[in-house]
């Protein structure tokens, strides 16, 4: 399914000094590239599957190291 728009109303606004998107609990969806706060795995606007985990290395070591000390 192609993206229809509807996902903008759960756009989420970083905020760096909180920590990362995805330790903020926000998710990406890789059809409609933004970071949505939603809270099922599935697009609400296209029905992919929503990224939870940062595909880059560092960090997804920033976010394993974050979940140890808790």
């Amino acid at each position: 399914m192609h993206c229809n728009g509807s996902c903008r109303q759960y756009k989420a606004e970083s905020n760096s000094r909180e920590g990362g998107r995805y330790e903020q609990g926000q998710k990406r969806c890789p059809q409609c590239e933004l970071f949505i706060e939603w809270e099922g795995l599935w697009c609400p606007c296209c029905g992919r599957l929503l990224r939870t985990k940062p595909r880059a290395r560092k960090l997804k070591q920033r976010l394993a190291l974050k979940h140890a000390m808790e």
